[in-house]
Protein backbone atom coordinates (compact mmCIF):
# COMPACT_ATOMS: atom_id res chain seq x y z
CA UNK A 1 0.00 0.00 0.00
CA UNK A 2 2.73 2.47 0.49
CA UNK A 3 4.41 1.67 -2.42
CA UNK A 4 1.77 2.24 -4.61
CA UNK A 5 0.83 5.58 -2.55
CA UNK A 6 4.41 6.42 -2.75
CA UNK A 7 5.42 6.04 -6.32
CA UNK A 8 1.95 4.65 -8.26
CA UNK A 9 3.64 1.22 -8.35
CA UNK A 10 3.71 -2.04 -7.17
CA UNK A 11 7.25 -2.83 -5.09
CA UNK A 12 5.76 -6.69 -4.59
CA UNK A 13 4.60 -8.22 -7.61
CA UNK A 14 4.65 -7.95 -11.19
CA UNK A 15 1.62 -8.50 -12.91
CA UNK A 16 -0.08 -5.27 -11.35
CA UNK A 17 3.34 -3.01 -12.89
CA UNK A 18 3.01 -5.04 -16.48
CA UNK A 19 -0.98 -3.51 -16.34
CA UNK A 20 0.38 0.12 -15.35
CA UNK A 21 3.23 -0.24 -17.96
CA UNK A 22 0.28 -1.35 -20.59
CA UNK A 23 -1.46 1.73 -19.54
CA UNK A 24 0.94 3.99 -19.61
CA UNK A 25 2.36 3.26 -23.23
CA UNK A 26 -1.47 3.75 -24.50
CA UNK A 27 -1.51 6.84 -22.21
CA UNK A 28 1.89 7.84 -24.45
CA UNK A 29 0.47 7.33 -27.63
CA UNK A 30 -3.14 9.09 -26.87
CA UNK A 31 -2.39 12.00 -24.77
CA UNK A 32 -6.45 12.59 -24.63
CA UNK A 33 -7.50 8.89 -23.75
CA UNK A 34 -9.75 8.51 -20.89
CA UNK A 35 -8.52 5.10 -19.04
CA UNK A 36 -10.22 6.58 -15.83
CA UNK A 37 -7.29 7.45 -13.56
CA UNK A 38 -7.52 6.62 -10.18
CA UNK A 39 -4.36 8.64 -9.23
CA UNK A 40 -4.00 11.95 -8.70
CA UNK A 41 -2.48 13.55 -11.39
CA UNK A 42 -0.74 11.97 -14.60
CA UNK A 43 0.17 8.55 -14.79
CA UNK A 44 4.00 7.57 -14.56
CA UNK A 45 6.44 7.29 -17.90
CA UNK A 46 6.22 3.54 -19.46
CA UNK A 47 10.01 3.51 -18.61
CA UNK A 48 9.51 3.60 -15.41
CA UNK A 49 7.44 0.73 -15.31
CA UNK A 50 9.59 -0.98 -17.10
CA UNK A 51 13.03 -0.17 -14.73
CA UNK A 52 10.81 -1.36 -11.87
CA UNK A 53 9.91 -4.55 -13.37
CA UNK A 54 13.58 -5.46 -14.61
CA UNK A 55 14.79 -4.25 -11.13
CA UNK A 56 12.03 -6.62 -9.56
CA UNK A 57 13.77 -9.60 -12.45
CA UNK A 58 17.22 -8.76 -10.89
CA UNK A 59 16.30 -9.85 -7.75
CA UNK A 60 14.84 -12.93 -8.63
CA UNK A 61 18.00 -13.47 -10.85
CA UNK A 62 20.25 -12.52 -7.57
CA UNK A 63 18.45 -15.44 -5.52
CA UNK A 64 19.83 -18.08 -8.57
CA UNK A 65 23.25 -16.78 -8.49
CA UNK A 66 23.34 -16.79 -4.77
CA UNK A 67 21.71 -20.32 -4.47
CA UNK A 68 24.40 -21.35 -7.35
CA UNK A 69 26.70 -19.76 -5.00
CA UNK A 70 26.10 -20.90 -1.08
CA UNK A 71 23.95 -24.13 -1.67
CA UNK A 72 21.21 -23.28 0.81
CA UNK A 73 22.34 -19.97 2.21
CA UNK A 74 21.98 -17.77 -0.65
CA UNK A 75 19.07 -16.63 0.76
CA UNK A 76 20.61 -15.32 4.42
CA UNK A 77 23.82 -14.26 2.19
CA UNK A 78 22.34 -12.00 -0.26
CA UNK A 79 19.70 -10.83 1.80
CA UNK A 80 21.88 -8.41 4.07
CA UNK A 81 23.42 -6.07 1.48
CA UNK A 82 19.71 -6.12 -0.44
CA UNK A 83 18.45 -5.36 3.29
CA UNK A 84 20.66 -2.78 3.79
CA UNK A 85 20.15 -0.84 0.89
CA UNK A 86 16.34 -0.45 1.31
CA UNK A 87 17.09 0.64 5.21
CA UNK A 88 19.82 3.83 3.92
CA UNK A 89 17.46 4.71 1.05
CA UNK A 90 14.36 4.85 3.66
CA UNK A 91 16.77 6.70 6.06
CA UNK A 92 17.84 9.06 3.04
CA UNK A 93 14.15 9.70 2.03
CA UNK A 94 13.23 10.91 5.91
CA UNK A 95 15.91 13.03 6.15
CA UNK A 96 15.21 14.65 2.96
CA UNK A 97 11.59 14.85 4.51
CA UNK A 98 12.82 17.02 6.98
CA UNK A 99 15.45 18.71 5.23
CA UNK A 100 12.67 19.72 2.85
CA UNK A 101 10.32 21.08 5.42
CA UNK A 102 13.18 23.06 7.63
CA UNK A 103 14.16 24.79 4.07
CA UNK A 104 9.84 25.20 3.14
CA UNK A 105 11.59 24.24 -0.45
CA UNK A 106 11.10 20.88 -2.40
CA UNK A 107 15.00 19.81 -2.17
CA UNK A 108 14.48 16.23 -3.66
CA UNK A 109 12.42 16.19 -6.96
CA UNK A 110 10.02 14.28 -8.00
CA UNK A 111 11.95 12.49 -10.47
CA UNK A 112 14.28 11.25 -8.27
CA UNK A 113 11.75 10.53 -5.32
CA UNK A 114 10.05 8.18 -7.78
CA UNK A 115 13.67 6.59 -8.40
CA UNK A 116 13.96 5.26 -4.84
CA UNK A 117 11.03 2.48 -5.58
CA UNK A 118 14.25 0.79 -7.54
CA UNK A 119 16.04 0.10 -4.14
CA UNK A 120 13.07 -1.74 -3.12
CA UNK A 121 11.81 -3.90 -5.96
CA UNK A 122 14.78 -6.22 -5.81
CA UNK A 123 14.26 -7.42 -2.54
CA UNK A 124 10.67 -8.34 -3.43
CA UNK A 125 11.74 -10.14 -6.51
CA UNK A 126 14.74 -11.81 -4.29
CA UNK A 127 11.39 -12.44 -2.10
CA UNK A 128 9.23 -14.52 -4.69
CA UNK A 129 12.20 -16.30 -5.78
CA UNK A 130 13.20 -17.78 -2.33
CA UNK A 131 9.53 -19.04 -1.27
CA UNK A 132 8.86 -20.30 -4.82
CA UNK A 133 12.21 -22.60 -4.61
CA UNK A 134 12.61 -22.89 -0.73
CA UNK A 135 10.37 -25.41 1.85
CA UNK A 136 7.07 -22.75 1.33
CA UNK A 137 7.15 -23.78 -2.58
CA UNK A 138 4.48 -21.15 -2.64
CA UNK A 139 4.38 -17.32 -3.13
CA UNK A 140 2.80 -14.62 0.33
CA UNK A 141 2.42 -11.79 -1.91
CA UNK A 142 -0.22 -12.62 -4.52
CA UNK A 143 -3.83 -13.95 -3.49
CA UNK A 144 -5.04 -15.37 -6.91
CA UNK A 145 -2.77 -18.44 -6.94
CA UNK A 146 -4.51 -19.28 -2.99
CA UNK A 147 -7.92 -18.33 -3.88
CA UNK A 148 -7.88 -20.65 -6.94
CA UNK A 149 -6.05 -23.56 -4.78
CA UNK A 150 -8.86 -23.03 -1.24
CA UNK A 151 -11.50 -23.28 -3.94
CA UNK A 152 -10.61 -26.44 -5.47
CA UNK A 153 -9.36 -27.92 -2.25
CA UNK A 154 -12.66 -27.41 -0.62
CA UNK A 155 -14.73 -29.10 -3.26
CA UNK A 156 -12.56 -31.97 -3.54
CA UNK A 157 -12.86 -32.19 0.41
CA UNK A 158 -16.60 -32.15 0.14
CA UNK A 159 -15.81 -35.06 -2.65
CA UNK A 160 -13.31 -37.30 -1.16
CA UNK A 161 -11.54 -35.78 1.56
CA UNK A 162 -8.15 -34.40 1.73
CA UNK A 163 -4.84 -35.59 2.73
CA UNK A 164 -2.61 -34.19 5.53
CA UNK A 165 -0.56 -31.61 2.73
CA UNK A 166 -3.78 -30.46 0.87
CA UNK A 167 -4.92 -29.86 4.13
CA UNK A 168 -1.76 -27.95 5.08
CA UNK A 169 -1.95 -26.13 1.76
CA UNK A 170 -4.94 -24.80 2.84
CA UNK A 171 -4.29 -23.54 6.11
CA UNK A 172 -1.03 -21.98 4.47
CA UNK A 173 -2.92 -20.14 1.81
CA UNK A 174 -5.44 -18.91 4.35
CA UNK A 175 -2.83 -17.39 6.87
CA UNK A 176 -1.21 -15.47 3.70
CA UNK A 177 -4.26 -14.27 2.42
CA UNK A 178 -5.10 -12.93 6.28
CA UNK A 179 -1.90 -11.99 6.22
CA UNK A 180 -1.97 -9.65 3.28
CA UNK A 181 -5.22 -7.94 4.24
CA UNK A 182 -3.67 -7.22 7.76
CA UNK A 183 -0.90 -5.75 5.88
CA UNK A 184 -2.64 -3.61 3.34
CA UNK A 185 -4.93 -2.52 6.25
CA UNK A 186 -1.92 -1.65 8.94
CA UNK A 187 -0.11 0.13 5.68
CA UNK A 188 -2.86 2.32 4.59
CA UNK A 189 -3.57 3.66 8.35
CA UNK A 190 0.26 4.64 8.89
CA UNK A 191 0.10 6.51 5.38
CA UNK A 192 -2.47 7.97 6.73
CA UNK A 193 -1.58 9.17 10.05
CA UNK A 194 2.12 9.78 9.04
CA UNK A 195 3.24 12.98 7.14
CA UNK A 196 2.69 13.36 3.33
CA UNK A 197 4.76 9.84 1.75
CA UNK A 198 4.97 8.23 5.47
CA UNK A 199 9.00 8.93 5.12
CA UNK A 200 10.36 6.65 7.51
CA UNK A 201 7.81 4.22 7.60
CA UNK A 202 9.62 1.35 6.20
CA UNK A 203 12.58 1.39 8.25
CA UNK A 204 12.30 -1.93 10.00
CA UNK A 205 11.18 -3.47 6.23
CA UNK A 206 14.65 -4.22 4.98
CA UNK A 207 16.26 -5.54 8.47
CA UNK A 208 13.06 -8.05 8.93
CA UNK A 209 13.40 -9.42 5.65
CA UNK A 210 16.71 -10.15 6.06
CA UNK A 211 15.89 -11.75 9.77
CA UNK A 212 13.18 -14.09 7.96
CA UNK A 213 15.33 -14.88 5.24
CA UNK A 214 17.89 -16.08 7.38
CA UNK A 215 15.43 -17.99 9.65
CA UNK A 216 14.30 -19.64 6.21
CA UNK A 217 17.81 -21.03 5.60
CA UNK A 218 18.88 -22.07 8.88
CA UNK A 219 15.35 -23.81 10.24
CA UNK A 220 15.05 -25.30 6.67
CA UNK A 221 18.81 -26.77 7.11
CA UNK A 222 20.14 -26.58 10.41
CA UNK A 223 24.08 -24.76 10.91
CA UNK A 224 27.11 -26.97 10.34
CA UNK A 225 27.53 -26.75 13.78
CA UNK A 226 24.30 -27.97 15.14
CA UNK A 227 24.56 -30.55 12.96
CA UNK A 228 28.70 -31.40 14.25
CA UNK A 229 27.05 -31.69 17.85
CA UNK A 230 24.13 -34.12 16.27
CA UNK A 231 26.35 -35.93 14.99
CA UNK A 232 28.69 -36.68 18.16
CA UNK A 233 25.79 -36.81 20.18
CA UNK A 234 24.58 -39.78 18.15
CA UNK A 235 28.29 -41.30 17.30
CA UNK A 236 28.32 -41.30 21.81
CA UNK A 237 24.90 -43.03 21.81
CA UNK A 238 25.89 -45.23 19.56
CA UNK A 239 28.93 -46.49 21.08
CA UNK A 240 27.42 -46.81 24.45
CA UNK A 241 24.64 -49.58 23.00
CA UNK A 242 27.78 -50.83 21.31
CA UNK A 243 29.81 -51.17 24.61
CA UNK A 244 26.70 -52.59 26.81
CA UNK A 245 25.86 -55.15 24.11
CA UNK A 246 30.16 -56.33 23.96
CA UNK A 247 30.69 -55.93 27.74
CA UNK A 248 27.88 -56.83 29.67
CA UNK A 249 27.48 -54.89 33.12
CA UNK A 250 29.90 -56.67 35.56
CA UNK A 251 27.60 -55.81 38.39
CA UNK A 252 24.70 -57.68 36.47
CA UNK A 253 27.30 -60.73 36.50
CA UNK A 254 28.18 -60.32 40.20
CA UNK A 255 24.30 -60.59 41.41
CA UNK A 256 23.90 -63.46 39.30
CA UNK A 257 26.51 -65.20 40.63
CA UNK A 258 25.77 -64.23 43.94
CA UNK A 259 22.55 -65.82 43.33
CA UNK A 260 23.67 -68.93 42.03
CA UNK A 261 25.87 -69.05 45.03
CA UNK A 262 23.08 -68.86 47.48
CA UNK A 263 21.01 -71.49 45.59
CA UNK A 264 23.83 -73.67 46.06
CA UNK A 265 24.14 -73.26 50.02
CA UNK A 266 20.28 -73.62 50.24
CA UNK A 267 20.94 -77.00 48.65
CA UNK A 268 23.11 -78.19 50.76
CA UNK A 269 21.81 -77.10 53.82
CA UNK A 270 18.38 -79.05 52.62
CA UNK A 271 20.57 -82.27 51.90
CA UNK A 272 21.79 -82.02 55.24
CA UNK A 273 19.16 -81.87 57.22
CA UNK A 274 17.52 -84.73 59.53
CA UNK A 275 14.51 -84.64 57.27
CA UNK A 276 16.81 -86.12 54.27
CA UNK A 277 18.71 -88.24 56.07
CA UNK A 278 18.67 -91.81 54.69
CA UNK A 279 17.12 -94.97 56.88
CA UNK A 280 20.66 -96.36 57.15
CA UNK A 281 22.23 -93.36 57.91
CA UNK A 282 19.76 -93.10 61.12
Amino acid sequence: VISFARWSVFATMCTGNFILLGRAIMQHVNDHAKLGDPFKGATMHAGFYAMVIMAWSCGAAAFQWSEYKFPGRGASILSIPFGSLMLLVEIALLASHSSAIDNQSGVVQNHLHSLTIVAYAPMFGFEWAACAAGRLATNTAAASGHILAISTLSVKRCMKGLSAAETVKIQMGLCILAGNLLGAIVGALVFVLMPRGAPGALLPLGPLLAILFWLHDHLAKPLSLVKAVQRRCRASSKDVADLEDTNPDQSDVSDVDAIDLDEDEDDDSYAGSPARQSPMMS
